[in-house]
């Protein structure tokens, strides 16, 4: 491939661009895997389905380096029919990874928010926003597929029925932006009903709203699409869309994965990310008592926390009378949350309904 690429200064920019980032990318991917798996202990679907994003994302990168060596980023005259068919070949899986990587990494995140955010509207606006992705999905990646009956047309270029490329491409690009926005903005409202101070909710926004990045992203994405479906010679003007395909699904891979990072910046750098207190206030029952799920001795973290509906046995030094009142009590909890102290204090109250935090893991 090396000689190829030699001679064709394009393509090897493209290649060089797509390997790079698809290197971070799994550099990020790893070290997710490594925190989930090996410090809080506690993998879910999403990793799975993030790990699965990056093997497209890898065969994406495959696939722009195959059409590098067979004449993406020279000119189509200079090229011979065969190795023009070959490139389109290539070309053509390119596009079904690049949407299977794109929905597999949208599909990760709103597990992931599902994971952390419990509240009832939160979860069937999630639900909906999964239902469009799923559509989104599969609709991208069976149109790149049978975009030409019979499907070889489409590198073979023999009469066929084929869609309309240009028109796919850009209505394909709006969807795609638009699940990105609604994915970046989607836990906005539920961090900002937080009982936290300005501080903490803008950190907080800030770690789930990165995913707006990849909206960027896709928008100089879109403009070298129109630039290539206005090109006279789209074998030489393909390079910067390619290449920014990848960049796309590499981007969305390590925004995905950076909110999971923390318990390994603050085992490994505790001066980046110091110990902060965070407090939150609920009104429970005074027969509630706490307690916490998937605990790790060796690492000190608490993730998840649950409160269980359990009589109190009290004792008092004086009269044993039993009193049907309204108290309310104060409780103070110091827990460590992912390598960081966190305190949990709320009112109890006999009147109060009982709520369940998730913290991010």
């Amino acid at each position: 491939m090396s000689s190829d690429l030699d001679h064709n200064p394009r393509g090897r920019t493209a290649f060089i661009i797509s390997t790079v980032f698809t290197a971070l990318a799994f550099c990020f991917v790893t070290l997710r895997l490594y925190v989930r798996f090996f410090l809080v202990r506690n993998p879910g679907v999403e990793d799975y389905g993030v790990s699965l994003a990056m093997l497209c994302s890898i065969g994406l990168t495959m696939c722009i380096g195959f059409q590098a060596q067979w004449g993406m980023g020279r000119h189509a005259h200079d090229l011979q029919p065969v190795t023009m068919q070959k490139s389109l070949e290539a070309f053509w899986a390119s596009i079904i990874v690049y949407h299977l990587s794109l929905g597999l990494t949208k599909g990760s995140m709103l597990l992931q928010y599902r994971r952390v955010f419990t509240t009832r509207k939160f979860r069937i606006g999630n639900s909906a926003v999964m239902a469009m992705v799923i559509s989104y999905t599969l609709w991208t990646v069976l149109a790149s597929i049978f975009s030409c009956i019979p499907v070889r047309a489409f590198w073979t270029r023999e009469p066929a029925r084929c869609i309309n490329q240009t028109a796919l491409w850009f209505v394909n690009a709006a969807v795609n932006i638009l699940t990105e926005f609604s994915i970046a903005i989607l836990p906005i409202p539920v961090i900002r009903s937080l009982n936290l101070d300005q501080r903490q909710k803008r950190a907080l926004i800030a770690i789930f709203a990165v995913g707006g990045f990849v909206c960027l992203v896709s928008c100089i994405r879109l403009q070298s699409l129109v630039a290539v479906s206005n090109s006279s010679d789209p074998t030489y003007d393909n390079p910067s869309a390619a290449a920014w395909s990848s960049v796309e699904s590499s981007v969305g891979i390590i925004c995905s994965c950076l909110p999971l990072l923390r318990p390994l910046v603050t085992r490994w750098l505790p001066d980046v990310l110091p110990s902060y207190k965070r407090s939150f206030k609920s009104k429970q029952k005074p027969y509630a008592t706490m307690s916490s799920k998937n605990c790790r001795e060796d690492a000190k973290h608490q993730k998840e926390f649950s409160l269980e509906l359990q009589p109190i046995q009290k004792s008092s030094s004086g009269s044993s009378e039993d009193r049907n009142w309204d108290i309310q009590v104060i409780t103070e909890i110091q827990v460590d949350v992912e390598g960081g102290s966190g305190r949990l204090s709320g009112w109890l109250s006999p009147t109060a309904k009982v709520s369940e935090l998730n913290t991010i893991e």
